[in-house]
């Protein structure tokens, strides 16, 4: 944890320079938090901090009537806050991007909120993930980082203490693999040291109400070709089937296949799944499945998905394949 540090340092004690872009900060207790944890290297000037927030400023105060003493507690201690900020947006604002690239970028507790008293659909929780990573990625810094907490159980990691069924977690890792994010760290969120000074999430349903934070797991994110490896790699299966003739050769296929997903930056491996005989035809027909799986790319589906429809193609127009579609 030392080189990445937690929520409170974000990996920065021993930087000359940080730019830290806080989001969707609700009554922004946590930047109030962030500050007072690390007022001296505000007061240096080490760290720069810009908290921001979805509601303008009147809605703040009236959602949230604490929030005018954080506020002021805020500019005071050097802490620039934006009102009005839509984080799935981040690159529209001048505001923003006069300001960026950002050495760190976090977002605690993300949640489609709209009509907040009915159960929210899982897929907007996805693609506010989605939409926010893809906005981020243009003020990240090369070398920089993207932090998201979650609720323990919501990211669909390995890491989480409570474990869901993969279609009921926000499924984090592939919505950030969509931006070309990877999954650098999750670890557990400081709660305890947040409450004390002085943090509490607010939000749940619309109102000045916490999310259960127990557990709660920060995500960090780098970009793909930062240098840095995936803490849990994506992985992909895809299944191939088309006609062969009898000179087939699995060598062959193999060979033709695994240009497209390259031994350097992925690992492929493949193994038969079914052997078919057409007894109207005569035709003998294979399907392999293809295993892929990265810890230096995001793989997104979209991109897994190109890649295995070129390789198909490849084998189709070979002198021992032809498409099943045919």
């Amino acid at each position: 944890m030392s080189s990445i540090g937690d929520l409170l340092s974000l990996g920065l004690t021993d930087a000359t320079h940080g730019n830290v872009l806080i989001v969707g900060d609700g009554n922004f207790s946590f930047a109030r938090a962030f500050m007072r944890k690390n007022a001296a290297s505000l007061a240096s000037q080490q760290l720069n901090v810009m908290a921001t927030s979805l509601d303008t400023h009147a809605e703040l105060l009236q959602m949230y009537p604490n929030a005018g003493t954080i506020l002021e507690e805020l500019h005071a201690g050097g802490v620039k806050v934006i009102h009005d900020i839509n984080a799935t947006r981040l690159e529209s604002y001048d505001v923003v991007t006069s300001v960026a690239p950002f050495d760190r970028i976090l977002f605690n507790f993300p949640h489609f909120a709209e009509g907040g008293s009915r159960r929210n659909k899982i897929h907007r929780h996805r693609q506010l993930l989605r939409d926010f990573f893809a906005s981020a990625v243009h003020v990240l810094h090369p070398q920089g980082q993207v932090w998201v907490t979650l609720c323990a159980g919501q990211g669909g990691t390995p890491a989480d203490t409570k474990q869901r069924a993969w279609g009921d977690t926000w499924q984090i890792v592939h919505c950030a693999a969509d931006a070309r994010l990877l999954l650098e760290n999750v670890h557990l969120c400081p709660v305890e040291e947040l409450a004390t000074l002085g943090y509490y999430s607010v939000g749940y349903q619309l109102r000045e109400r916490a999310f259960w934070t127990s557990d709660s797991l920060s995500h960090v994110f780098c970009r793909q070709d930062s240098g840095r490896r995936a803490q849990f790699p994506i992985e992909w299966n895809r299944d191939m089937s088309f006609w062969i003739t009898d000179n087939f050769d699995e060598a062959t296929f193999l060979d033709m296949v695994k240009p497209f997903f390259p031994a350097d930056r992925m690992t492929l491996s493949a193994h038969k799944l079914d052997d078919y005989h057409c007894t109207k035809t005569q035709r003998n027909a294979v399907t392999y499945r293809l295993h892929i799986t990265s810890d230096v790319l995001a793989l997104s589906k979209d991109d897994v998905n190109d890649r295995a429809i070129r390789a198909l193609a490849t084998v189709e127009a070979s002198s021992f394949a032809s498409s099943r579609a045919s």
